[in-house]
């Protein structure tokens, strides 16, 4: 999956877009961690009670140029996409915490509703 400058995560109807103004310090200012690659990753789980080892997680990647980003849900092991909102009639906290983080990234302006 190639990074991009809008993005649409599964399930989901809102569309968020890169900020082109982006500053690295603000990317770990909210939890970003560079990886090996030089891209920025911020992991949050939507299943607290189960930690982030065990748990669907949300998951955003900005690349090491800061041109463009990946959103997505993924299964604990981050190895095949969950789309939450099919699982939201049994567990409606996970898309809760979907926003919740989505809005702290739009707040410090690193994506924004596109």
């Amino acid at each position: 999956m190639a990074f991009e400058k809008i993005v649409k995560v599964t399930g989901d109807e809102q569309t968020y877009a890169f900020n082109p103004a982006l500053k690295k310090y603000a990317l770990s200012d909210t939890g970003f961690i560079q990886n090996n690659a030089g891209a920025y990753v911020m992991q949050r789980a939507l299943e607290p009670s189960k930690g982030l080892a065990h748990s669907i997680k949300l998951k955003v990647v900005i690349n090491k140029e800061l041109t463009g980003m990946k959103i997505k849900t993924v299964n604990s092991s981050g190895t095949a996409i969950v789309d939450i909102f099919k699982l939201a009639q049994k567990d409606p906290e996970l898309i809760e915490l979907y926003h919740f983080y989505l809005q702290e990234l739009i707040e410090r302006e690193i994506i924004m509703i596109k």
